[in-house]
């Protein structure tokens, strides 16, 4: 990524380069960037959570390598200075009613949608998190996160951020920030749940039967989604795939009456917006939230998403790790094959609905893995009816 796209980020309306404090700034590969405070670094290193072995190690070695400019040289990071407004650290102050706050940063992932995340801490506490966009559309999924995170709440569903702030900034009309508090703190122990984890089981399931709602198919955001996936079919160059979806929209159609009620769905749960702490498992970045998903949405999602992206599976791969957790964690759950191809279905609708077929390498390889996830699951189901 090149740093005019970076410049053009709405961080730079509230932060400036080359004066203040000092900064450790990483990228990686795929043109990702952080920000790294060199006082307290430890804290703000949780927004740096990679996946490569180099990565890793950097993360390891940080409060070393942090010292040394030929190996931060080496490993494509430098030293800068970065200054916050006084105008938006008057804005963090008076929401958290302390002063002198520190700011961590990840600059979003490039493309059209990039959005920067601050992590806030006052020493080495983290209070919360602001992120900032001036897209449209980022805008609505920052006010229908603030929305989300509210309803949950009202549910009883408590291991999820609390909003804070989503307003404009009144500094920068143009700005929108979302400011949200957090469980996590160095204090705390924290751990990155896998799909195996009971703690994350249990977070699924208890969503699931708080947020239940027994209403029509067609009236469910899962019937949305599978609308808009039949309209978004075409975006696809590639025939086969084509006609798999489109065997997957008619296994579900079929199946209707087996949908008995819907449920909430954080619509992104991942690796890498969960945390397990002090016995309890935290969910945050909820901007694609939905209010009637199938159940186990969240939990399907998590693991298709650690298996590719953190164990670099293959399609036969990850289909014998669901066969084992059918038999295992799923043994006396019906339609359970159901709502995994529900769940491959509308991830596919999730990319080309908000791409518009627009896809890069990874996202094509992805697709041809849940296309080959739904042949296995269209079997299934057609053996079990």
């Amino acid at each position: 990524m090149s740093m005019k796209s970076v410049e053009h980020s709405a961080l730079w309306t509230i932060c400036e380069k080359d004066k203040g404090d000092k900064y450790v700034e990483l990228q990686n590969s795929v043109g990702q960037r952080w920000y790294i405070p060199l006082r307290n670094s430890s804290v703000h290193l949780s927004l740096f959570q990679p996946s490569s072995i180099q990565g890793k190690i950097v993360v390891y070695l940080f409060e070393i390598i942090k010292h040394f400019p030929i190996i931060l040289h080496i490993i494509h990071a430098k030293i800068v200075r970065l200054q916050f407004t006084k105008d938006f650290q008057d804005i963090i102050e008076n929401i958290f009613k302390t002063n002198h706050c520190t700011f961590g940063v990840f600059c979003g992932s490039p493309g059209y949608h990039q959005k920067p995340t601050l992590l806030i801490s006052k020493g080495k506490y983290i209070l919360g998190y602001c992120k900032l966009t001036d897209n449209e559309y980022v805008k609505k999924l920052f006010q229908d996160e603030n929305e989300n995170l509210t309803y949950l709440h009202s549910k009883g569903i408590i291991n999820v951020p609390t909003p804070l702030f989503c307003d404009h900034l009144p500094f920068r009309q143009s700005i929108l920030a979302f400011i949200q508090s957090t469980n996590r703190n160095r204090e705390k122990k924290v751990k990155i749940a896998t799909y195996t984890n009971q703690k994350l089981i249990d977070f699924v399931k208890q969503t699931n039967t708080k947020t239940k709602v027994a209403i029509p198919f067609n009236d469910s955001d899962f019937s949305k989604s599978i609308n808009n996936l039949e309209q978004h079919i075409h975006l696809l160059k590639d025939m086969d795939m084509k006609d798999t979806l489109k065997s997957g929209i008619s296994m579900i159609n079929e199946n209707r009456d087996s949908f008995k009620y819907f449920c909430a769905s954080h619509g992104d749960l991942t690796p890498w917006n969960s945390f397990i702490v002090q016995n309890g498992f935290f969910a945050f970045d909820l901007e694609y939230f939905k209010k009637s998903y199938t159940p186990w949405y969240d939990y399907f999602h998590f693991f298709t998403q650690e298996m590719l992206y953190n164990n670099h599976a293959n399609a036969e791969q990850i289909y014998l790790k669901y066969k084992d957790l059918r038999s295992h964690f799923f043994l006396n759950q019906n339609n359970v094959d159901l709502f995994y191809l529900s769940y491959l279905l509308i991830i596919f609708e999730f990319y080309l609905n908000r791409d518009n077929g627009i896809l890069n390498d990874r996202i094509n390889e992805c697709m041809e893995i849940w296309a080959s996830l739904i042949k296995h699951i269209l079997e299934n189901v057609s053996k079990n009816n």
